[in-house]
């Protein structure tokens, strides 16, 4: 695992995935313990986590002192941390309902708590009304713009990019799962979040039926067609165009997998030594795709 310099929005492997952000800030904000008087988004962090809040905590552009001064206020220099955070990298309504709902159990910690000062418990309740004002404000524009003419334009964004062969520092499958998280972090996973039942069930069919197609032309593979999981559909691409970063942010983006639970996601994003007894050893392209969509969006429903 890498564990280079800290991480920024310009960053190569974050400019390619824009989930990272997202998925960081609601990380930052489950990290944050006032029921233990300390702050605790740093331990046992991946590295790559690590470097990410270097880079969005400006560690390399302040002094360190300063930085560690900030950090010794405990809970309200965390706090601090995700007003910032969250107003300058939380863009989707995904990761912002969960931030706000996170700061919401904040609120009813500190309220069980005595010695939390009167400062932090402002600083919450103003971090909340920002939060709910930001939810409306997108559902406002959701609303506006329409819901699935957003999704719509995200969806062929996503899959311009693969075509374009912007994934190709992944794994065959890792494109496919780099993809899928994309989406779910963004418009289209917003869309998807406010369908049910046969509208859902739709889209998702439809959002197969683009990755199957655009996961057996990278493979060069016919309808139906099968090939090795470990040599060819985890196998790791080789060459200069392939990104440092590349195996970390997928790592890092499918942390959350179990791998009983998940188990397809589990072996695309944290290559384990042995596949899970779920994962078939010869795969067809229709197979990983749908598993990957089903593990993501049905089964999982995680933040």
């Amino acid at each position: 695992m890498s564990e280079s310099g800290a991480l920024t929005l310009e960053s190569e492997v974050l400019q390619l995935l824009t989930s990272l952000p997202e998925k960081f800030v609601v990380d930052f904000a489950n990290g944050i313990d006032v029921a233990r008087e300390r702050q605790r988004y740093i331990a046992g962090r991946t590295a790559f986590f690590s470097r990410m809040y270097d880079g969005f905590t400006g560690q390399g552009a302040r002094h360190q002192s300063e930085i560690n001064a900030s950090l010794t206020d405990g809970v309200e220099g965390a706090l601090e941390w995700l007003k910032d955070l969250s107003g300058s990298l939380a863009k989707s309504n995904h990761a912002i309902i969960q931030v706000n709902t996170r700061v919401s159990t904040l609120k009813e910690d500190v309220a069980k708590i005595a010695n939390y000062s009167i400062t932090t418990r402002q600083r919450l309740e103003k971090l909340s009304d920002e939060l709910e004002g930001r939810c409306g404000a997108l559902e406002q524009q959701v609303a506006r713009i329409g819901s699935l003419q957003q999704a719509q334009v995200h969806l062929d964004a996503v899959f311009s990019k693969w075509a374009a062969g912007r994934l190709s520092s992944f794994s065959l499958s890792g494109r496919c799962y780099a993809a899928l998280e994309e989406l779910r972090w963004g418009a289209f996973g917003d869309h998807l979040q406010r369908l049910s039942g046969h509208e859902r069930q739709k889209q998702l069919e439809l959002l197969a039926d683009r990755a199957i197609v655009q996961l057996s032309q990278d493979a060069n593979l016919s309808l139906g067609e099968r090939i090795g999981t470990r040599d060819r559909w985890l196998a790791q691409p080789q060459g200069r165009h392939v990104l440092t970063d590349a195996n970390d942010a997928l790592e890092y983006l499918g942390d959350w997998a179990d791998v009983e639970r998940n188990p397809f996601i589990f072996a695309v994003s944290q290559q384990p030594e042995e596949l899970p007894l779920q994962v078939p050893r010869l795969g067809s392209a229709q197979r990983f795709t749908e598993t990957l969509i089903s593990e993501l969006f049905l089964e999982a429903r995680h933040g």
